[in-house]
């Protein structure tokens, strides 16, 4: 009783974030009534696909994430820049990444991301006499960033003990960069076999679509006998299969 309530309660937290992912909603709704149709010829058998709209959305969220993840890497890189200019310059850490933050959003104008609206946050409490390092901890926390939390425990570290941060900081700039730049060149090394792989994956989709708008009758037999449904199932969970695997091939993390 206890995993059915823990599962219901999943299931609604689950349910509820939807309505903040509307067009990820709409691109499953309709994928899966153009599956129902060229499979099975069933369009209501769409109603029974719908506890496969959760991986999916979850499959979209991750996508998300990932593309503000690698945003995040680089909005980090141009802050860690302009910091380690102000410090160049005679600012305090405090002031420096003040003026970090007011020369991102002037380059960012109103195209700006979340670890923009994060480092305001962080700006604004600086003129509370709140300490950095505690502020991008905080930060780091609320972004699950791995690398600005890595820079806090330094600016910690460096405040208490002594240091010189702008060393500190530039290495961590020249580090940061190496890593964006191997990332960028193997996207543009895999990016042929990216759009091969979209190609591969949608061809099989457009030619059931062809055959079936140019010839109707073609796939009769396999709606209206059992052995045509389970072969037209087998063939579905192959198609699928292949697109995540082929996905995986060309997914290269640093």
């Amino acid at each position: 009783m206890t995993a059915i309530r823990r599962l219901w309660k999943n299931g609604i937290r689950e349910i509820s974030c939807w309505k903040h992912e509307k067009r990820e909603l709409g691109k499953g709704i309709a994928f899966g009534v153009l599956i129902c149709w060229l499979f099975y010829d069933r369009i209501w058998l769409s109603g029974c696909f719908c506890p496969c709209l959760v991986p999916w959305m979850r499959y979209q969220r991750r996508r998300r994430k990932e593309r503000e993840k690698e945003r995040m890497r680089k909005d980090f890189r141009e802050m860690m820049q302009l910091v380690s200019n102000g410090l160049s310059v005679g600012y305090s850490l405090e002031n420096a990444l003040k003026s970090a933050c007011h020369d991102m959003r002037q380059n960012q104008g109103g195209n700006s991301g979340k670890f923009l609206e994060e480092l305001e946050i962080v700006a604004a409490s600086m003129y509370m006499h709140e300490p950095a390092d505690r502020l991008l901890f905080s930060m780091a926390e609320r972004l699950e960033f791995e690398e600005l939390r890595q820079f806090a425990e330094i600016v910690s570290i460096v405040k208490r003990s002594g240091g010189n941060l702008i060393e500190i900081i530039k290495r961590t700039c020249g580090h940061l960069g190496q890593s964006l730049q191997m990332k960028e060149e193997i996207r543009t090394m895999t990016a042929a076999k990216e759009m091969e792989k979209k190609v591969m994956s949608l061809m099989p989709y457009f030619i059931l679509v062809y055959i079936r708008t140019a010839n109707p009758g073609y796939f009769q037999v396999l709606y209206d006998t059992i052995p045509g449904v389970l072969l037209s199932t087998a063939a579905l969970i192959l198609l699928i299969s292949a697109q995540f695997w082929a996905e995986r091939m060309v997914l290269i993390e640093i």
